[in-house]
This record gives C-alpha cells, structure tokens and sequence, in this order.
C-alpha cells in the first residue's frame, strides 16, 4: 500500500487529509510539525509527503530542506500546502506540487495521482 505522511500542525486537517486518502485506498501517517516529520523519516519511508508551510517548531519550508539534504529522502515527492495567500516565493520551490489552502478533496486526489500514482 502506498503511504502518504501529512504534516500538518492542526490535527483536525491530518484527520481530515487522512480519511480523504483513506478512503480513496492510501495509507497514511501524520506529524505536527517539520520536526517530527523527520524524525519518521528517519525510520520509515512514505511514498510521498504532504506538507504544511506555516507550522511553530520547524516550518515546512525548513522540513523541506532538510529532507532534500539527505540523499536517503531527497528524492521523495513534496505537495505543500498554503493557506498566505501569496502562496510562497517562487525562489523557495523545492516541492513538486502546490496546493493553496481550502482546496478540494478532488484536486488533492489529483495531484497525488500525477505523482505517485493510484493506491
């Protein structure tokens, strides 16, 4: 089973995120914050990372390049997720996709899809 990790540091939304790709046959982890993303990082490995930007203790932008610093998880595919409503300077984009919050069960659906394909 394909496994997606949700980072997010409102619990109700990794809930919310993890029934959505639950029901459409994912697995899922979740993490509150940057941190404790790459802490499960360190010993297992989601096929893909669903990552909140503006997060207290380490933000998504910091996770995201720690994670593209380590050759073990570099490669991953990132989805960030924003609800600044400029979205995030263009120079930081390390992720492979944006999803600017409140988006649509469908278009998350989507874009997982184009990056890891079905369950």
């Amino acid at each position: 089973m394909k496994t997606i990790l949700i980072v997010d540091d409102e619990f109700a939304i990794v809930e919310t995120l993890g029934e959505v790709v639950s029901l459409e046959g994912y697995g899922f982890a979740g993490a509150a914050n940057g941190k404790e993303a790459l802490a499960y990082l360190r010993t297992q490995r989601p096929d893909l990372v669903l990552l909140d930007y503006m997060m207290p203790v380490m933000d998504g932008l910091q996770a995201l390049e720690a994670l593209r610093a380590d050759p073990q998880v570099a490669s991953l595919p990132v989805i960030m997720m924003t609800a600044a409503a400029a979205g995030i300077p263009a120079a930081q984009k390390r992720w492979n996709d944006l999803l600017l919050k409140p988006f649509e069960a469908s278009q998350l659906l989507r874009a997982i899809r184009a990056l890891i394909g079905a369950p």
